[in-house]
């Protein structure tokens, strides 16, 4: 138990020994009652990733969009890809922040580098139209068939009329270059969370 004390409280002996035990309980308390004022609790303490990304998604259908906001903040600063594929959304929507189709498309982009085959749809999606981003019609088609090839039922349904549209304004060239993209694709870790 004494290791876990800074050198100078053993040298202080028992009453400084003591003390520190003291502060260190009373930082406990604070960090707890920070905790409640903000509405967490003590189950946030040990909540997993998943069941925090679960509250936020709650919170979110709920239409409580600040609440939403700070779980996926917080998850995003861990390169969470549904978190950061909820920003974008967020973003997209103007739910709890100003709409900008920038910042979404930042965060859509994040989410699906790491394999979030929602945001590989919806970045997929900016990408052709060219909203929120530069129009790439290459990268569009190249994000749309990943979800085509692994997606599920629903979002593959929108990614193949998606990339039909896209197909339509391709060259021979830039469709193998797409892929050729799709197949090399593999997805990354994030780094650090904003953009």
């Amino acid at each position: 138990m004494l290791s876990s004390f800074p050198v100078g409280a053993t040298l202080c002996g028992w009453i400084g020994a003591v003390e520190w035990a003291r502060v260190r309980a009373m930082r406990a308390l604070f960090v707890a009652f920070v905790f409640v004022l903000l509405g967490a609790g003590p189950a946030a303490l040990a909540a997993s990733p998943q069941a925090r990304y679960e509250a936020g998604l709650e919170a979110y259908q709920r239409g409580e969009d600040a609440r939403a906001l700070e779980i996926f903040k917080r998850l995003v600063t861990r390169g969470d890809p549904g978190a950061e594929f909820m920003l974008g959304a967020m973003y997209f929507y103007g739910r709890g922040v100003r709409r900008n189709d920038g910042i979404a498309a930042v965060w859509f982009h994040k989410a699906a580098n790491q394999g979030n085959r929602e945001a590989q749809l919806a970045y997929g999606s900016l990408l052709i139209q060219g909203v929120g981003a530069r129009q790439d019609i290459v990268k569009a088609h190249m994000w749309l068939s990943l979800v085509v090839e692994t997606g599920d039922a629903v979002l593959r349904e929108h990614a193949v009329r998606l990339r039909d549209q896209a197909v339509k304004l391709m060259t021979a060239d830039e469709l193998a270059d797409a892929r050729r993209r799709a197949r090399d694709f593999r997805p990354r870790r994030a780094g650090l969370a904003w953009p």
